[in-house]
């Protein structure tokens, strides 16, 4: 199921020809169009979708090296690096995987990260967050319910209050996750619809109560809340993509 290119993060200049030479290349080794070990496309194979010059195609190339998809191997060319090699948290990646469409276990690895990370998060803000911290996360929860579901500015209030609760929790390891959580949460968005309001209306439930338990700097309480949010979140996404197949996650008692 593919969702509106606009709001996938990313950043490559999609405007940029190396840009767009790099996305056709990860996609490629994403999906196993290219497999691990196999040669990388060259120039003149991709000149059938897109023009493209020696330049751009060694940029691209030299970005998908830093991000571990490629590697050079000396005497035998640029080849697709093995998944483990990948940086998967990048958000150029996470982007790529999102435009090859992700399957289940991806879903639920990311989902997996994001119930270690935002309960954590939370648990530290309530204990941590200063008049500021309150101020930035009221802002996003008033932004979420102001504007219509999964418009672009709901979607980008949302956002803002999974930052702001990574941001005061005040802590810069967990922070350097919120871009991989951002990158979930903004996809699984995408995929509803503005006609699915039930689901709209609990989720701002369950923030209203996660930004409730911080302001009382109860850690334990807005962990609990966050967990179950970010369940919720899973259970509605898996619901879209296998209806009807896919396994509930239960929330803990």
């Amino acid at each position: 199921m593919r969702v509106r290119d606009y709001s996938r993060p990313t950043t490559l200049n999609p405007d940029r020809l190396f840009g767009q030479v790099a996305q056709k290349l990860a996609v490629a080794i994403i999906t196993g169009g290219v497999k691990a070990g196999e040669l990388l496309p060259n120039e003149e194979d991709l000149r059938s979708d897109i023009s493209v010059s020696r330049t751009a195609y060694r940029e691209a190339v030299k970005v998908l090296t830093a991000k571990g998809l490629v590697e050079a191997r000396p005497k035998s060319g640029t080849r697709a690096a093995p998944r483990d090699s990948w940086n998967l948290l990048d958000p150029d990646v996470l982007a790529w995987h999102f435009e090859a469409d992700p399957n289940e276990k991806f879903i639920r690895d990311l989902f997996e990260l994001r119930r270690f990370a935002e309960p954590a998060a939370a648990g530290l803000a309530a204990q941590r967050r200063t008049p500021a911290d309150i101020a930035r996360i009221e802002a996003a929860y008033r932004g979420m319910g102001a504007n219509q579901p999964y418009t672009d500015a709901a979607i980008r209030a949302d956002l803002a209050f999974h930052e702001a609760v990574f941001i005061a929790s005040h802590n810069a390891t967990l922070l350097c996750l919120a871009s991989a959580v951002a990158a979930t949460v903004q996809w699984s968005l995408l995929l509803k619809s503005i006609e699915d309001r039930n689901f709209f209306v609990a989720s701002l439930v369950d923030h209203e109560r996660v930004l409730d338990a911080i302001i009382q700097r109860d850690g334990d309480l807005a962990s609990t809340r966050m967990a179950a949010l970010v369940i919720d979140s899973l259970n509605a996404t898996l619901a879209i993509l296998a209806p009807g197949t896919a396994t509930i996650v239960q929330k803990s008692a």
